[in-house]
């Protein structure tokens, strides 16, 4: 996976992550979708914001669960393979596809460039570790604007050790994670090594844990304030944006 974010501060990384859609190099997609989200989630009749989406079959079951679904995805190839893969109808009007028979909207464009507001609930698979450090907390902001303060939040990460191979997709530490949102919680982990790129295994890794993180519940009675918070990258994030990353085949 590779970040197809951009702001004014950091260049543009859209082109590799066409490239990988267009060449079929697409690792990161879960065809079953993520067992963990079917585990944990616990929201309904929420508006659901998925940034970087893909084509992945986690927006229909968010969709069954009586959720307004909305993703946003770079790829055109990714957006129509989703609808066509399962089998479902759409209206396009620009750059929004609307099924019409779920409740699923996908928006094929820069996550910076989507304007939205009031989704009040969060899913990330993805996003956060498709995007090198530097970025992180850009994209944090971003979402931030487009999601109610008290909104519902499953954030799944990866975990391993980023000095013997680095990302994407990138490993992010518990720290990074309590400091963008401090009412998460860890509820879950497991071994993931089976699913890494092969580059992973070949540097030597021997541990990668998925990581799910999920909303600690009440934000008042955890002592946390609704007021809106600015992000700046964590002291433990040594690893800079790379604009010159390859693009090369890490499937």
């Amino acid at each position: 996976m590779l970040a197809t974010l951009r702001n004014d501060e950091h260049p543009v990384m859209n082109e590799p992550w066409l490239e990988r859609w267009a060449e079929g190099r697409i690792g990161w997609h879960e065809a079953d979708g993520n067992a963990a989200l079917k585990r944990h989630w616990g929201a309904s009749g929420r508006r659901v914001l998925v940034p970087l989406c893909g084509k992945s079959p986690d927006l229909l079951w968010l969709a069954a669960r009586g959720n307004a679904v909305t993703g946003v995805e770079l790829s055109e190839l990714a957006v129509q393979a989703f609808f066509d893969e399962h089998g479902l109808a759409y209206e396009r009007k620009g750059s929004v596809y609307s099924a019409r028979d779920a409740d699923i909207t996908l928006h094929c464009g820069d996550f910076f460039d989507f304007d939205g507001e009031g989704f009040d609930a969060h899913y990330d698979r993805a996003a956060l570790i498709a995007l090198p450090p530097a970025l992180r907390p850009a994209y944090v902001r971003k979402a931030g604007e487009l999601l109610t303060v008290n909104c519902y939040r499953l954030v799944i990460t990866l975990e391993y050790d980023q000095s013997s191979v680095d990302g994407p997709p990138f490993s992010v530490p518990a720290a990074e994670i309590t400091g963008y949102w401090p009412e998460l919680i860890r509820i879950d982990e497991q071994d993931d090594l089976e699913n890494v790129p092969p580059r992973f295994c070949e540097a030597g890794v021997t541990d990668v844990r998925e990581v799910v993180w999920r909303d600690a519940g009440d934000r008042a009675q955890a002592g946390l304030s609704d007021e809106p918070r600015e992000f700046a990258s964590p002291p433990c994030l040594r690893h800079e944006l790379d604009p010159a990353w390859s693009g090369e085949d890490t499937d």
